[in-house]
């Protein structure tokens, strides 16, 4: 392991925090009897966001494959939290709607994850602070 990390630390460093911040954002919310996890988080705030689109579209923004956003919007169905609708113009697709109490869920959402991103910003100077968003956003783009 110790390998991997000195021959490609941007990479490992990057996987490092993403899973600690998933693993921390788990705890946080499972602790507030939160019925979702991380992974299905991503969902619900993007159709709280950009409501009534489509599976497709879904995948295409948050970079996950068909069968996991299915998998997820079936669980939020299950759970009603969304609702799938046929397009008015285009019978193939389905659109995505939240329901009152997915649009309920998502809104409880907003909270935790500002605090605990208050939190993390609270680690690092103002300058840190900036420089981390410049570098964040020089690397996706």
């Amino acid at each position: 392991m110790g390998d991997y990390i000195k021959s490609t630390p941007l990479i490992a460093g990057i996987g490092a925090l993403r899973l600690k911040v998933l693993r921390e954002c788990d705890r946080l919310f499972r602790e507030k009897d939160f019925p979702l996890d991380m992974d299905q988080l991503s969902v619900l705030r993007l159709l709280h966001g950009s409501p009534n689109l489509s599976q497709k579209e879904i995948g295409t923004r948050l970079l996950r494959d068909k069968a996991s956003v299915n998998r997820t919007i079936s669980v939020f169905s299950e759970k009603g939290i969304v609702k799938v609708v046929t397009d008015k113009q285009d019978k193939r697709v389905t659109r995505i709607e939240l329901t009152m109490e997915g649009k309920n869920l998502a809104k409880q959402t907003g909270g935790v994850l500002a605090k605990y991103e208050k939190y993390l910003a609270s680690l690092l100077s103002e300058d840190e602070y900036e420089t981390f968003n410049l570098l964040v956003n020089k690397l996706l783009n």
